[in-house]
């Protein structure tokens, strides 16, 4: 109930008009009205007085907060008592807990997940059913959803239910991998090995996003020595250097490190990067189709239309350009014959 519908209640248990209370309170009658339609709320100076009309206390006038806040603070001491069963391996007390809790708040997502949690981890095979509606009922839930997928995974794998597992297993975020333990022979193979050629687009994609953040500190020497530690994980998963798509990566990498190196005026070595770069780009540009060969990999394929671009203009020409016209890193050897060859040999691809 909120504020305005217990002032109401109260006003007619009272016999009193909207006309005497706006009187006693000197308002309009008209906020009174307001505040009974839920319009709006009565301002806090006026709790002290209407709490003496009604000779009530403001803890009755607040009715729904206080309602609210009671029913929070036991479910947080529900689960402070459930974790402290957990703990301790008690896990028909905390059954027994779950039990209590859901008779006085059966609709709440907090009590339906550890209860969930508790029959998963004891009871999986006799609360089938139960488990089951528990998790769907959960599957709307911003905090749970998660967790519920999780169990319903769990469940009917445990059941042998693998396919209906799998279900589940397609709802998770691309974070939480549950194929891993449903899938077998061949399937199992493939999925692992996916994971690895995959993970290193996502490591490139982390690093990236990473070392643009201001807020992270590093210095250019630092940037330099991640950049370099993220390319040599690239060699450890293709070490037969069967790289294929991943030149691409590997070029983006080399022109990183290049760039850091020469923030800090180690022109040297940015050339021998760019030049590395060059190297992967050229690979990168007869790259139609490949079958993995390194060990990690090795029944992987991968077709160039399982691959996407942001936009027409290849890396190579975007370096180029970046080159030619944006930046001034590179200006003190502009006119070294290296750089110019490195300029030339973008143009042609």
């Amino acid at each position: 109930m909120s504020i305005g519908s217990t002032i109401k209640k109260l006003r007619r248990q009272r016999n009193i008009t909207q006309e005497q209370l706006a009187e006693w309170l000197g308002i309009s009658t008209n906020a009174v009205s307001q505040w009974e339609c839920e319009k709006t709320a009565p301002d806090i100076s006026h709790l002290p007085m209407l709490a003496n009309i009604f000779e009530v206390s403001a803890d009755i006038l607040l009715e729904i907060d206080i309602t609210k806040s009671k029913k929070q603070e036991e479910i947080e001491e529900f689960k402070a008592k459930h974790q402290e069963l957990h703990s301790q391996g008690k896990t028909a007390e905390r059954l027994a807990l779950c039990r209590e809790m859901q008779k006085k708040y059966p609709n709440d997502e907090t009590v339906r997940s550890y209860l969930m949690r508790v029959l998963q981890n004891g009871y999986a095979n006799e609360s089938f059913d139960e488990i089951v509606m528990l998790g769907e009922q959960l599957l709307d839930s911003t905090e749970h959803r998660i967790e519920a997928i999780h169990n319903l995974f769990f469940t009917y794998l445990r059941k042998g239910d693998r396919k209906t597992a799998l279900k589940y297993a397609d709802m998770m975020p691309p974070s939480e991998d549950l194929y891993i333990s449903a899938l077998e022979g061949d399937a199992l193979v493939e999925h692992c090995q996916n994971y690895f050629w995959k993970v290193c687009d996502h490591m490139y994609l982390y690093m990236r996003n990473l070392l643009a953040c201001k807020e992270a500190g590093y210095t250019y020497e630092e940037k330099h020595s991640m950049w370099k530690t993220l390319y040599d994980m690239f060699q450890m998963v293709f070490s037969n250097g069967d790289f294929g798509f991943y030149n691409e990566r590997l070029a983006r990498i080399s022109f990183s490190m290049a760039m850091e190196s020469g923030r800090v005026e180690n022109f040297d070595r940015a050339l021998e990067e760019m030049e590395t770069m060059i190297t992967h780009l050229e690979d990168f540009q007869g790259f139609t189709e490949i079958f993995h060969t390194s060990l990690l990999v090795n029944q992987v394929k991968i077709h160039i239309n399982q691959t996407s671009r942001s936009k027409e203009e290849t890396l190579a020409q975007s370096y180029l350009r970046y080159l030619n016209q944006y930046d001034a890193v590179f200006a003190s050897v502009k006119n070294d014959s290296r750089f110019e060859n490195i300029k030339k040999r973008l143009a042609t691809l």
